[in-house]
């Protein structure tokens, strides 16, 4: 399990890439997987017309975790999540749960410092300092396709 949460990693803005992929799935049903504590995500997609969902155990209440892993998404959306978490099982339940859904699944990536060393970047933050392509991989494990557009990794 995790010992550092990240749960301080979020961040009160919408992500130009999840901005631009949300204008695309507009009239769809979209679970964030580890989407923060904050709704500017959310707020957006309304104003579009996107019905999103946000999954995140360590900054949703149980009420809302348990409504967004039964909202039937038509796609999932996991917006830098992947690099804040400090354990490889972790990491992979992570992807497993977005597999789980058997939808079209969009991961983004914070690439950090590009070490690949991760490290504790302030209390409660932690970073993988991952390149995108190293994830591959590991998604490969639990998709059919796995296709990269610079930060965006497309799973299906």
């Amino acid at each position: 399990m995790q010992s550092v949460s990240s749960a301080k990693t979020s961040v009160h803005q919408v992500n130009p890439l999840v901005k631009n992929l949300l204008t695309k799935l507009v009239g769809l049903t979209v679970l964030d997987i580890g989407g923060g504590k904050f709704d500017a995500n959310k707020q957006y997609a309304v104003q579009i017309g996107v019905n999103l969902y946000v999954y995140d155990r360590f900054n949703r209440s149980e009420a809302e975790n348990r409504a967004a892993l039964v909202c039937r998404p038509e796609v999932v959306i996991c917006n830098n999540v992947l690099n804040v978490i400090d354990d490889g099982q972790a990491l992979r339940d992570v992807i497993a749960l977005c597999a789980s859904f058997q939808v079209p699944c969009y991961f983004t990536t914070y690439e950090g410092n590009k070490s690949g060393i991760g490290s504790k970047t302030k209390p409660d933050c932690w970073q993988r300092n991952w390149k995108t392509p190293q994830y591959i991989p590991i998604l490969r494990k639990f998709f059919r396709q796995v296709n990269r557009r610079g930060n965006l990794i497309i799973c299906q």
